[in-house]
């Protein structure tokens, strides 16, 4: 009789011991969660659902597992919270993250709004330490933790200065960095066209980026992007000085050189022979031009057939380039058919040219 009897008492005494034990350590996460020790908190939480959380305890100890789980939701998103207003956001968001996943509700829409809080706040730290792609990168994350919109509002406003501030940065640097800057007011004024900073930058700032960023993408020989710059400038901020200057830097002579050969198939050089580039003409008759009634510019060949023109050419289409041809003491040039000559040339804005013109 007493064997069974020990077994019994045995098997009851465990599971009291278990509950004991579980409740002691309940009751230790729940002191060091009020005192914000939230490490200690999550490992006490953790040994209570490890022991009564098993599927052979959870019969009889059940509801202390729901409350531990219940408290390791309530420590994340606490830890979370005091970690962002310290100014620790990676470790902040870690804990939020994990509150939002502890599957209660509550936790998780709390945690979610303490999320945008968190990106919002880190976006600002970011910024203000100057960081502004990553602090900008922060700001664009606070909507996917924000779906009522609480944030909309003022982190639009944010992110406006931010882009604001980006763009100066640029042209506050050594060397200046006009093409970036110009990145970013077109940024400005593409996503938040009604914000102060877009409108302060349309009245002064931008007109005068674009003008710089267009002298810089001359340097940086990217010469359609300069042309698009200016023009730019010129259609949509035509009363401003930068305006006019970029009028004149669109009309601007530009240099041509060029060498002068037999032909394609022999490319010896043809020396000591004056070139003309006409930039008005036309066909009066089979292989036959006339190119009187505009401007036209001359030089004349070295010893290896190059020639440049001093001073350079307004920007225009189609210029004819012509020869002296001593046998017929007349400047000719080559046709494709009756009445397409062969060597023409487009000279573009802002862009020095170059071309090969061959006699046959």
């Amino acid at each position: 009789m007493l064997v069974p009897l020990g077994i019994v008492v045995l098997f009851l005494a465990i599971p009291g011991g278990a509950y004991a034990f579980s409740q002691n350590q309940l009751s230790r996460a729940q002191a060091a969660e009020a005192n914000s020790g939230y490490a200690e908190a999550l490992r006490d939480y953790a040994a209570v659902e490890s022991l009564a959380g098993n599927p052979v305890a959870r019969v009889l100890l059940g509801e202390l597992a729901d409350r531990a789980q219940i408290g390791t939701a309530e420590t994340h998103f606490l830890w979370g919270v005091q970690l962002r207003q310290q100014g620790k956001f990676a470790e902040g968001e870690t804990q939020l993250r994990a509150a939002v996943k502890s599957g209660f509700a509550d936790w998780g829409a709390r945690g979610n709004a303490a999320l945008a809080d968190l990106f919002y706040e880190w976006g600002k730290a970011l910024v203000a330490a100057k960081q502004f792609q990553a602090g900008i990168d922060k700001y664009k994350q606070v909507a996917a933790f924000d779906p009522s919109g609480n944030l909309a509002a003022s982190t639009e406003a944010a992110l406006a200065t931010a882009y604001s501030d980006f763009a100066q940065w640029y042209t506050q640097q050594q060397p200046v960095d006009y093409p970036n800057a110009l990145i970013w007011y077109h940024s400005l004024v593409k996503d938040f066209p009604d914000s102060p900073e877009a409108k302060l930058a349309q009245a002064s700032a931008l007109p005068q980026t674009l003008y710089n960023a267009g002298l810089a993408f001359v340097q940086q020989l990217k010469y359609q992007e300069a042309r698009d710059a200016m023009t730019e400038l010129v259609q949509n901020y035509p009363k401003t000085s930068w305006a006019t200057q970029a009028k004149a830097a669109l009309a601007a002579k530009q240099p041509l050189t060029g060498r002068l050969i037999v032909s394609d198939q022999n490319p010896a050089p043809v020396a000591n022979r004056l070139v003309r580039i006409a930039t008005k003409w036309r066909i009066v008759k089979a292989h036959t031009y006339d190119d009187s009634g505009g401007p036209t510019y001359n030089a004349t060949t070295d010893a290896n057939g190059n020639f440049s023109v001093v001073g350079g050419i307004p920007p225009g289409q189609n210029y004819l380039i012509t020869w002296w041809d001593p046998a017929r003491k007349t400047f000719v040039t080559t046709f494709l058919s009756d009445n397409v000559p062969v060597n023409t040339i487009t000279i573009n804005a802002m862009e020095p040219a170059h071309t090969t013109v061959a006699t046959s």
